[in-house]
């Protein structure tokens, strides 16, 4: 079972070393709002109220204007919801 899940994700990572670096941070950064709908998600279960922090590079990506630092400090961004988020899912602790 691992070692197909492992074949899968090097052929996904062969693709993915292919892309131009745009293309690579607007994957990275669908991943991560991916993790972030599903964490939301738990935490919304087990009734956590979690507000998400954003910042005008997020913006400024959405309006098609994102730059390689925008991509890269909104990555920054998104990281941090998921930091939270967990910290609210593990300790009780919302934002709001």
């Amino acid at each position: 079972m691992f070692e197909e899940k492992q074949a899968v994700f090097n052929e996904f990572m062969e693709e993915f070393v292919k892309l131009d670096k745009e293309t690579k941070n607007k994957e990275i950064i669908e991943k991560e709002k991916t993790i972030i709908a599903y964490l939301m998600n738990y935490a919304e279960e087990r009734n956590l109220d979690y507000d998400l922090l954003a910042n005008k590079e997020i913006k400024d990506i959405l309006d098609g204007n994102g730059t390689d630092d925008d991509y890269i400090e909104a990555m920054m961004v998104y990281l941090h919801n998921i930091e939270e988020i967990i910290g609210a899912i593990l300790y009780g602790e919302p934002n709001k």
